[in-house]
């Protein structure tokens, strides 16, 4: 095998996210690298290139569906490898997942733990479930875990469904009315232009010259408009194919009414995976370095490094997360209580409760305020249209009587 470049994401021992460049024969020599340099791998995928640029490589293999099934045959009493031989039994064909899962449990029965057979697939699962499942593999409860992270995968499915609907309806409406100004622009207020040029040297209404003469320039500006976005975010995925997402969540993140969408978001996410894996059994210190690794704004990541050192040290969470200006003080006040008495992770739940709620509310406030916005808005501009071109008709009107 040809040796490749690779690009990927990790995060250290202080729990700074870190990205870089290998070169290996596949993802798993380059992972198994990352881990004896002291990384946790978030992901490691092959370098940029055109064809990954017009068509990127999605994941196949859904873990949540993956989890859900194995935890299943396990808690009915049969054995890991039993179960992994039921999952992988098919005809003579195996599609390249099948083929995966196949693997895994070859290297399950050479002796290998769970975890490290599917920390060598490609694509392996994220961080989180590959800590989960070690440690269900550690405290002897791998189905239990295996149900858990199959529920927190469907519930972050469906919460990132949620957002996408949310900004759809608004985003659906506002290329409504660029399509509309279009369309006015190239077709209707020319015809009016024309007819009315043609009647003469009478004399147009100050409105409805600002409209003709918005319309002749408002194709060109569109064009333009399209021609800057797209060639910025071709420019972001070129330069950065690693990381152009996150830089163009971070530009929706100070945003002024979806900027508080992302920032929850990332709220749920940390207080959910920090529970999550707490309740699971892994240290509170490789738990914050774990949960680095899933979140998405500059902000949080930065808090969550601050707190990976103060844990470091000795110092407790509440006392920057109320100085943070990022966690909600009601969620800091509720954290620091769980220190005192040592049920951070059963708070975590009830924290990740609270954060959920309000990013429902933010969500359903945002589709009912920018909905009708837009809606008027775009009426508004249809009547300012209509408006601009009747005036002259009335002119005329009363010239004849």
């Amino acid at each position: 095998m040809s040796r490749q470049r690779f690009i990927w994401k990790a995060v250290d021992i202080n729990g700074k996210i870190q990205h870089g460049a290998s070169v290996g024969d596949g993802i798993s020599e380059v992972q198994t690298s990352l881990r004896k340099e002291g990384y946790f791998p978030v992901w490691v995928r092959a370098s940029f290139h055109w064809k990954g640029l017009l068509f990127p490589d999605k994941p196949s293999i859904k873990w949540s569906s993956f989890a859900r099934r194995l935890a299943t045959l396990l808690e009915a009493g049969i054995p890991l490898l039993q179960a992994l031989e039921i999952m992988t039994f098919h005809e003579e064909t195996l599609t390249a997942e099948q083929e995966q899962w196949n693997s895994v449990k070859e290297r399950v029965e050479t002796g290998s733990n769970l975890s490290e057979a599917l920390a060598l697939m490609n694509p392996s699962p994220n961080s989180f479930v590959l800590s989960m499942i070690k440690a269900g593999e550690y405290t002897g409860t791998v189905a239990k875990v295996l149900s858990e992270v199959a529920d927190e995968l469907d519930q972050e499915h469906v919460y990132y469904q949620k957002i996408k609907a949310a900004l759809a309806y608004p985003m659906l409406l506002f290329c409504a009315v660029v399509v509309v100004l279009y369309i006015l622009s190239v077709w209707v207020l020319p015809m009016y232009e024309r007819l009315f040029m043609s009647m003469g040297d009478a004399e147009l209404p100050f409105l409805t010259s600002l409209i003709f003469a918005g319309g002749q320039k408002l194709p060109l500006f569109l064009w333009s408009i399209l021609g800057l976005v797209s060639g910025g975010l071709l420019i972001i995925r070129f330069k950065s194919p690693d990381g152009w997402k996150l830089r163009l969540e971070n530009v929706l993140g100070r945003a002024p009414l979806i900027g508080k969408v992302y920032r929850l978001r990332d709220l749920v996410q940390f207080s959910r995976m920090l529970g999550r894996l707490l309740t699971a059994g892994i240290p509170l210190l490789e738990a914050l370095r774990l949960t680095a690794g899933t979140l998405h704004s500059s902000e949080m990541l930065e808090l969550t490094n601050q707190l990976v050192l103060n844990v470091r040290q000795g110092k407790r969470m509440a006392p920057l997360l109320r100085t943070s200006g990022i966690f909600p003080k009601e969620g800091a006040e509720m954290i620091g209580i769980a220190e005192e008495v040592g049920q951070l992770d059963r708070m975590l739940h009830y924290v990740t409760q609270m954060f959920r709620r309000e990013l429902e509310d933010q969500l359903e406030g945002l589709t009912r305020m920018i909905g009708p916005a837009l809606i008027l808005a775009l009426a508004g501009l249809i009547g300012l249209v209509a408006g601009g071109v009747m005036l002259p008709i009335f002119d005329l009107s009363s010239h004849l009587e």
